[in-house]
């Protein structure tokens, strides 16, 4: 594979050899899937004729090791898709008809500078909302140019919870960081308890280190109140009730410390609020917390017995298990078991639910929150329907996300996306729902036809995204974007100037020692390097633990939201799916054949009940809304719960999904999402011959 040397936006060195990227040798780059998960894969881009040819696995990545996930084996089908959008394009019809006329970029950017200024002079920068979160997560197209801009324009901070916020405040407040033990010890673990996490969907290259564990010696329990393909895989399923996380972890504490089965120096040396903790525990005992998670006492006592006695042991909780209510407790809960018991002693043991701050980039560096003036409001994403009805917002910036389909309480998105006062603008890839409402939709470059670097949440290797050409049509990067927007603005600043490469130099400007050697030069030379710490390095063992007494905190967190006025007969979760990464991935030819309507899957007892049958359509609702889909009956949820996989675009489907029903309110700490703790009752309404 031919390294980069180095990139100026047109012109790039290969080998030694200059290759202007717009002519049509054949070159084959490093590239790195920007979607929103753990794996963060390096894949071998080949590039032929100026267009992207082939997209294969990294073979000498030490974690992709040669092999994609089940989506982005397809993603030649993105690349080529119908739906790409290519060049800058104006609004023509009604909000939501998705009827538009092709601009030139110097027009669009004028007339967007013009009413930016406009909403700015009347209502002030606050009434300007950016929204984005991890459609692309690239260092620059995420968190780097578009803070710049929107700082400088005095818009509305937006807070970006949707998805880890609950987990990164509890670790923070216990840990003082985000940081697990390395990924690739996982095979020297004896006891892993995934809980909350289906990694055969969300993780596919932790299979093999959980394979090779298991083939080790190792005992692997799954936690989930659904039947996934991951507990289906490792046997030893424990089916929660949804939103119980707590009160089993709390459980098991109790269980440990009744029978002096603690690592009682370890608490001593290491942490403090141990007695809160305890007390916190004290109302769980096994046959109290089996009432409420509906599992027998005999197995919360199987687990709690494996938990304190099988070395090393490694927690591995899954995001989704915070999007609850009460999230906060639920990750405090969990993660206060690998204290309790000192698992963190071993390298291959303690808790990975994040590596997120194995990457200590100099973000002030690249974000410039100094640009701003002054303070500005602060709106939580999750409350996206409420900003956009309540008057506060006059302009949206919409990019790296789709919140027509993904944000809950889709009911009041919709609304606040069709009023005529709301100037909207996309930057997208797709013509997605969103897209559809815009006043200008504006066409954004494909991750791998841009310059980038990338990081995990998961593990440790940070990697340099390398185009093999130009970007398709006159679509640009985000980073792109936003310098234009600045200099339509007439932003004077030298900061909206910087190259890409420049932002990549500033964001690697940190004497921090995980970074230490970790240059753009390097990169051009390595792209895949994993950062300065010892594989066998135990986190707040032999890395500090930055809370500001340097101690782990056992006090309790969160825990005080209750369940809304939820009413409905049946719990509804809404996971992830291997076919898709939310909306992305939604709209390919493959998966709309595959499985061309909603599904709402059910289990066998409550469809015998109810008298539904396979493929019945049925009406989902509550009180934010109503959507309809196919029953499945299916072993995957336990009785009372029903799934529906996110997310489906609405377009095809009628014009909603399944979030018409997901709560817009906010979790216990941290402000994040609750998109699992739903309730929804279910009508049906024919047989598929009945209603199409």
């Amino acid at each position: 594979m031919l390294r980069l040397e180095s990139y100026n936006g047109e012109n790039m060195y290969y080998g030694g050899n200059f290759l202007k990227i717009s002519n049509t040798r054949q070159v084959s780059v490093h590239g790195v899937c920007p979607h929103d998960c753990y794996d963060t894969c390096g894949m071998a881009i080949e590039w032929k004729d100026g267009q992207i040819h082939r997209i294969q696995g990294q073979t000498d990545h030490p974690i992709t090791q040669g092999f994609l996930c089940f989506k982005v084996n397809r993603y030649l089908e993105r690349v080529h898709h119908r739906d790409r959008v290519l060049y800058p394009l104006k609004r023509t019809g009604v909000k939501g008809a998705g009827q538009f006329e092709r601009v030139t970029w110097d027009d669009a950017l004028q007339d967007i500078a013009d009413r930016l200024g406009e909403v700015i002079n009347r209502f002030g920068g606050e009434a300007i909302l950016p929204y984005s979160f991890a459609g692309n997560m690239g260092v620059l197209s995420e968190a780097s140019m578009d803070r710049r801009f929107f700082a400088a324009i005095g818009a509305a901070n937006l807070d970006r919870t949707i998805c880890t916020a609950s987990a990164s405040h509890v670790l923070r407040q216990m840990f003082g960081q985000r940081l697990g033990p390395d990924p690739e010890q996982i095979p020297q673990a004896q006891l892993i308890v995934l809980w909350g996490a289906n990694p055969m969907a969300t993780n596919v290259h932790q299979i093999p280190l959980l394979d090779q564990a298991r083939k080790n010696g190792a005992k692997i329990w799954t936690i989930d109140p659904l039947a996934t393909e991951t507990a289906v895989r490792y046997h030893h399923h424990l089916p929660l009730i949804p939103n119980s996380d707590a009160i089993l972890a709390l459980a098991v504490g109790r269980y440990l410390i009744h029978h002096g089965l603690y690592d009682q120096n370890f608490i001593e040396q290491y942490t403090v609020g141990f007695k809160a903790y305890r007390d916190a525990t004290e109302p769980w005992s096994l046959e109290m917390a089996a009432r409420h998670c509906g599992i027998s006492p005999t197995v919360i006592e199987e687990l709690a017995l494996d938990i304190a006695q099988v070395r090393p042991l490694l927690i591995r909780p899954g995001f989704g298990m915070q999007r609850q209510n009460n999230s906060g407790r639920a990750v405090w809960a969990v993660a206060s078991l690998a204290v309790l018991t000192g698992s963190l002693r071993d390298s291959s043991g303690g808790l990975l639910l994040s590596n997120s701050d194995a990457f200590p980039l100099n973000w002030q560096g690249i974000q410039r929150p100094d640009l701003a003036r002054h303070q500005s409001r602060t709106v939580n994403m999750v409350e996206l329907g409420t900003a956009l009805e309540d008057g506060s917002t006059h302009a949206l910036i919409v990019y790296n996300a789709n919140p027509a389909a993904t944000a809950p309480e889709q009911a009041k998105v919709l609304r606040g996306l069709s009023r005529d006062d709301l100037f909207l603008v996309v930057h997208e890839q797709m013509m997605t729902d969103t897209a559809r409402y815009a006043d200008y939709v504006l066409p954004a470059a494909l991750s791998m036809e841009i310059l980038d670097l990338h990081v995990s949440y998961w593990h440790r290797y940070i990697q340099l995204n390398i185009p093999g050409g130009l970007p398709a049509g006159e679509s640009v990067a985000n980073t792109e974007l936003f310098r234009r927007l600045a200099k339509a603005m007439k932003f004077g600043d030298p900061a909206f100037q910087e190259s890409d490469a420049d932002l990549i130099q500033t964001a690697l400007n940190s004497d921090h020692p995980y970074l230490m050697g970790v240059t753009l030069q390097s990169l051009y030379e390595n792209p895949v390097q994993k950062v300065r710490i010892s594989d066998e390095a135990r986190p707040f063992i032999d890395t500090p633990i930055n809370t500001p007494d340097g101690r782990i905190h056992l006090e309790p967190i969160g825990g005080n939201r209750d369940f809304g006025g939820e009413t409905g007969k049946y719990f509804l979760l809404t996971p992830s799916r291997r076919e898709t990464i939310k909306s992305s991935f939604a709209n390919l030819e493959s998966f709309e054949r595959r499985l061309p309507d909603p599904e709402l899957l059910v289990n066998p007892l409550d469809a015998e009940a109810e008298a539904w049958h396979d493929g019945d359509w049925v009406k989902i609702l509550n009180q934010r809304g109503t959507t309809r889909a196919k029953v499945c009956i299916s072993p995957v949820p336990p009785r009372g719960t029903v799934v529906s996989y996110a997310v489906r675009w609405n377009h095809p489907g009628g014009g909603t999904n399944i979030n018409q029903l997901t709560p817009g309110r906010v979790s216990d700490v941290g402000g994040g999402a609750t998109f699992y703790s739903t309730r929804v009752d279910i009508i049906r309404e024919g047989a598929a011959d009945d209603v199409g």
